[in-house]
């Protein structure tokens, strides 16, 4: 005990030295181990970053994130253009589509956590996309990149019923119900990483009887071959990537360090606050209302309508994902694979005290950590494919365990686990979020 005490004295009579050797850039172990003392004193550790600092590592990962979605999509389109050009592609050429496709969504999903906070993605008043010769127009970038659910009908209607395939007529038959089979305007979606999903698996109702879904979509390369829609369903696929990445460029164009006319704004000092404050708001929102909100708790009905990724079977890859995309905000490194930092810099949590941190960042990791990315059949391109899923994590299908909602269904302890975790994304880390802001004077509505 007096070992112990002699220590906690050490460290508190080290405190300034300490204090002063961390501002000056020096060595973590000063810093470490003042906050240790300070914790076994139940006293509360200062924030380790300035707002302009956490600020700056924001714009840096901004663009980083949103370069790699780029890279990602444009390996997907180059491969898919082959594809076009080929005049009967394989079996192989549409894996090496689909593969792509997965690793493409899953660069592109670690940009969610930059949704809801005024910046290009989903703000018009910063950057519209839409059909122009650079992709510019004037919706949201957002509901042209990642819209759903979709009448996928439309999609097969549409090449059924039109000559020649370009992007303008894509563009301009979105919201149209005469193609739909739904009567839903807000279905009929056109453009973005669904429709290429739907492209490339076809619906998901394997099975018997139809919707048992025992494998992902089954469309067979045949569906690209031939004289009839076969081509104009490549057509199709070629316009729609390439105006994904055209959006995506946009995007990531605004965070450009040198160039970037939304990251030139949202850096300047005289929008420290401001900044800080959308960020946090976009967070609660993304946090409570999208992703522990619409995403999860719209599938737990059992429609698989409202399954995000339903095509594909990679659900628990977009909860994954939305997970490590708020992560890399609040510790300020971008990571794609589990366990391993891009780039590092201040988050979110380092201009928070320690306390007022609370237990946002174990819960950010156990909502991840649940959705267990293991699908043989679709999801080995997965930059975080596994065999081995961590004790309590979602191992079978999303679209199987959404049906297990009653005791005695085969997966009713996977659904549990899924209505538990919505309720710790959407109430305890909503909670603890919304607090962290409050430490800050700032109101999160989410």
């Amino acid at each position: 005990m007096r070992n112990i005490q002699t220590k906690i004295a050490s460290y508190l009579l080290a405190a300034p030295l300490s204090i002063l050797l961390f501002a000056c850039g020096g060595g973590s172990g000063g810093s470490d181990g003042l906050g240790l003392a300070l914790a076994a004193l139940n006293m509360d550790t200062p924030p380790t970053a300035t707002q302009s600092e956490f600020l700056n590592r924001y714009a840096d990962m901004a663009y980083e994130s949103y370069s790699q979605a780029v890279t990602d999509a444009q390996a997907l389109y180059t491969a898919v253009d082959t594809f076009s050009a080929a005049v009967s592609p394989t079996a192989g050429d549409l894996t090496n589509l689909k593969n792509l496709w997965v690793k493409a969504r899953a660069s592109y999903l670690l940009t969610e956590g930059f949704r809801f906070s005024g910046g290009p993605i989903d703000e018009t008043s910063v950057l519209s996309c839409g059909d122009a010769g650079d992709y510019s127009g004037s919706d949201e970038c957002e509901g042209l990149l990642n819209a759903w659910p979709l009448d996928e009908d439309a999609i097969e209607n549409y090449i059924n019923n039109t000559g020649s395939i370009n992007f303008a007529g894509i563009y301009g038959a979105i919201g149209n119900t005469s193609y739909g089979t739904e009567g839903n305007p807000e279905k009929i979606v056109m453009t973005g990483y669904h429709p290429i999903e739907f492209l490339l698996w076809g619906k998901d109702n394997s099975g018997s009887p139809a919707g048992v879904n025992s494998v992902a979509g089954v469309r067979t390369f045949s569906d690209f071959s031939g004289s009839g829609n076969g081509p104009k369903r490549k057509a199709y696929l070629k316009a729609i990537t390439a105006a994904l990445v055209g959006h995506l460029t946009l995007i990531r164009d605004q965070w450009n360090p040198s160039t970037g006319a939304y990251r030139t704004t949202f850096l300047d000092p005289a929008n420290t606050g401001d900044s800080v404050g959308k960020i946090f708001q976009g967070l609660g929102s993304f946090i409570a209302g999208e992703w522990g909100g619409e995403r999860l708790t719209g599938s737990f009905g059992g429609d698989q309508e409202e399954e995000h990724s339903c095509f594909s079977d990679t659900t628990k890859a977009d909860f994954y994902y939305d997970a490590q995309s708020v992560l890399n905000i609040w510790t300020g490194n971008y990571s794609i694979v589990k366990g391993v930092n891009i780039s590092t810099g201040a988050g979110l949590s380092n201009i928070l005290s320690g306390k007022s941190q609370g237990g946002i960042h174990g819960e950010l990791i156990k909502s991840r950590d649940v959705f267990c990315i293991n699908l043989s059949d679709t999801e080995t391109a997965d930059p975080n494919y596994t065999t081995v899923c961590p004790a309590n994590s979602l191992t079978d299908r999303y679209d199987q365990i959404i049906l297990s909602s009653n005791p005695g269904d085969s997966l009713y302890n996977e659904n549990t686990i899924l209505q538990n975790t919505q309720y710790l994304i959407g109430e305890t880390l909503k909670r603890d979020f919304v607090n962290a802001a409050n430490t800050l004077g700032i109101h999160v509505t989410p």
